[in-house]
């Protein structure tokens, strides 16, 4: 099975989202490892976290959701 193919910012968008590893997703681009890593360092540099976010986040995780 062959996945679609995804953009180096979508890759960013999915790894700054936990929603995969990098690389996963340096494979799925076909670069290598060093680069994806420089790829998502600069990115989360350029998009950081703010704290803000944290408060948002409402969902319950496992273990905890009963699972």
């Amino acid at each position: 099975m062959t996945l679609p193919q995804i953009t180096k910012l979508e890759a960013c968008q999915i790894l700054y989202k936990g929603q995969s590893n990098v690389k996963l997703m340096a494979n799925r681009l076909e670069i290598s490892l060093e680069e994806m890593q420089e790829l998502f360092g600069d990115y989360v540099a350029q998009n950081p976290v703010s704290d803000e976010a944290w408060k948002k986040d409402i969902d319950i995780s496992w273990p905890y959701s009963g699972c």
